[in-house]
C-alpha cells in the first residue's frame, strides 16, 4: 500500500509539471485583443481639439504589436533548442546540462579489458623511463601519469591481475615522485610517495624519497622517522645511508647556529649593560672656540673604563662576545674623539647630561630604548621559539 500510494503521488506530480509546462506560453484572451473602443456615456477624454483617448489606444496598440513580435521571435528561437512538448515561447528555459567535457578518452580506457589496460600503462612507464635517462623530467612526469590514468577505470577481477596492476602502479608511481624530487616539487613527492606506501608499506625507495622532502624543508623529525625506516628494511644502502649521515650533519649544524644566536643575544646584552654603565659625555668649551682636551681624556677615558667593564663580564660569560665588545669600545673612543673636535656636539652633550640628571634611573632615552628593545625580543623568542628559548636558557644556567 505504502509503495502504490507513493506511485500515486508520483505520478499526479508527473501530470502537475506536464500541465504546468504546458500553460507556460498560453497567453490570455485579452493581450490578443487590440485596443478597445471607449464605451458610450465614458468620461470624453478630449480637451479642446485634441482628442487624447485616440492617442492612449494608439499607444497601447503599438505596445500590443511590440508584445506580439518580441512572442513570435522568442517561439522561433525556443523551438530550435526546447524538447518540450508545449507551445514555445519566451518562457521555455534550457535543460542545465551536465559536464560540457568530451570524455570519449576516458570511455576508450574504461572499455578495454584489464589486460589491454595494464599493458598500456606499462607502455607508458618504459616510455617515461626513456625520456627521464635523457634528463627530461617534466616529459618524463606526463608519461607516468598517463600510465596511471589507466589504473582509474582499472578493476581487476582476479588476484594476479591485481598483483600485475599493483606491480606497475608502483613503479610509476615511484618513477613519478623521482621526477618530482629532481624538480623539488616536494608536495607532489610527498603525495606519490604515501600512494606508493599504501601499496607496499614497506617500499625503500618511497620511503627514501619522503625522507629527501622532509629533509629539504628541515623536518628533522620526520625526515628521520622516514630514513630509518628504509634503514630498518634495507640497512646495507648506500643512497639511504648518504642521506642520512647528511641529516645528521644539517642536525648538528642547526644545533651550532642555535648555539651562535645565543652567544649574540647574550653579546647584545652585554653591550647595552656597558651602555647604561656610561655617564653622558661632556665638558667645558674654551673661549676662543678652541676644543677641550681635559674633556676629551676625560670622555676617552670613560669610553676605555666602560669598555674595560664590558670586557670583563664577556670574558666571564665567554671570549668570543668579549673580542665583539672590545672592538665596539674602540669605536667608541673614535667616536668621543670626533665629538670633542666640535664644539656644537659638546653643547649637546652638554643638553643631553642635564637631562638626564632629571631622570630617577640615570639611564639615557638611547639606553632605556635599546633595554625595552631587548625585553621585546626575549618576549618574542620564548614565545615563538621555544627551541631557540630552550637552548638560551641552557647556555645562561651553564655559563652562571
Amino acid at each position: 500500500p505504502a509503495a502504490y500510494e507513493l506511485a500515486v503521488k508520483l505520478c499526479n506530480e508527473y501530470d502537475r509539471r506536464k500541465q504546468h509546462e504546458k500553460q507556460l506560453n498560453v497567453r490570455k484572451d485579452a493581450d490578443l485583443r487590440p485596443a478597445s473602443q471607449p464605451k458610450e456615456g465614458a468620461v470624453s477624454r478630449t480637451v479642446t481639439e485634441i482628442d487624447y483617448a485616440k492617442h492612449e489606444q494608439t499607444a497601447k496598440e503599438l505596445e500590443r504589436q511590440e508584445q506580439e513580435e518580441h512572442f513570435a521571435r522568442k517561439k522561433e528561437e525556443a523551438s530550435q533548442w526546447c524538447t518540450l512538448d508545449h507551445e514555445h515561447g519566451p518562457e521555455c528555459r534550457r535543460v542545465v546540462g551536465g559536464c560540457s567535457r568530451d570524455h570519449q578518452r576516458e570511455w576508450n580506457i574504461y572499455e578495454k579489458s584489464t589486460a589491454e589496460k595494464i599493458a598500456a600503462a606499462d607502455r607508458f612507464r618504459q616510455e617515461g623511463n626513456e625520456v627521464y635517462k635523457k634528463q627530461n623530467y617534466g616529459l618524463a612526469a606526463v608519461h607516468y601519469r598517463k600510465a596511471l590514468l589507466q589504473f582509474d577505470y582499472t578493476f581487476p577481477d582476479t588476484d594476479e591481475e591485481e598483483k600485475q596492476m599493483n606491480d606497475v602502479k608502483l613503479a610509476c608511481l615511484l618513477n613519478l615522485a623521482a621526477c618530482k624530487c629532481q624538480r623539488e616539487e616536494w608536495d607532489e613527492v610527498l603525495t606519490q610517495c604515501r600512494l606508493a606506501l599504501e601499496i607496499n608499506p614497506r617500499s625503500v625507495k618511497a620511503f627514501y624519497r619522503s625522507g629527501l622532502a622532509h629533509l629539504a624543508r628541515d623536518n628533522f623529525d620526520l625526515a628521520r622517522d622516514a630514513l630509518q625506516s628504509a634503514i630498518e628494511v634495507e640497512p646495507k644502502n648506500s643512497e639511504v645511508r648518504t642521506a642520512y649521515e647528511k641529516l645528521q650533519k644539517k642536525m648538528v649544524d642547526y644545533k651550532v647556529r642555535t648555539k651562535e644566536v645565543c652567544k649574540g643575544m647574550i653579546a647584545g646584552e652585554s653591550e647595552e649593560a656597558s651602555t647604561v654603565d656610561e655617564e653622558p659625555l661632556g665638558g667645558t668649551v674654551p673661549p676662543g672656540g678652541q676644543t677641550s682636551t681635559a674633556g676629551s681624556d676625560a670622555a676617552l677615558n670613560l669610553g676605555e673604563t666602560a669598555g674595560t667593564g664590558a670586557t670583563k663580564d664577556d670574558k666571564s660569560a665567554e671570549g668570543d662576545a668579549a673580542e665583539e665588545v672590545q672592538t665596539d669600545a674602540k669605536l667608541r673612543r673614535r667616536l668621543v674623539d670626533s665629538a670633542e673636535n666640535s664644539v656644537q656636539d659638546t653643547d649637546m652633550l652638554h643638553k643631553g647630561e642635564d637631562d638626564h640628571d632629571d631622570d630617577p634611573l640615570g639611564l639615557s632615552p638611547k639606553a632605556v630604548h635599546r633595554l625595552l628593545k631587548g625585553a621585546v625580543a626575549l618576549a618574542w623568542c620564548r614565545s615563538s621559539q621555544p627551541v631557540l628559548w630552550q637552548s638560551l636558557a641552557v647556555y645562561t644556567t651553564s655559563s652562571e
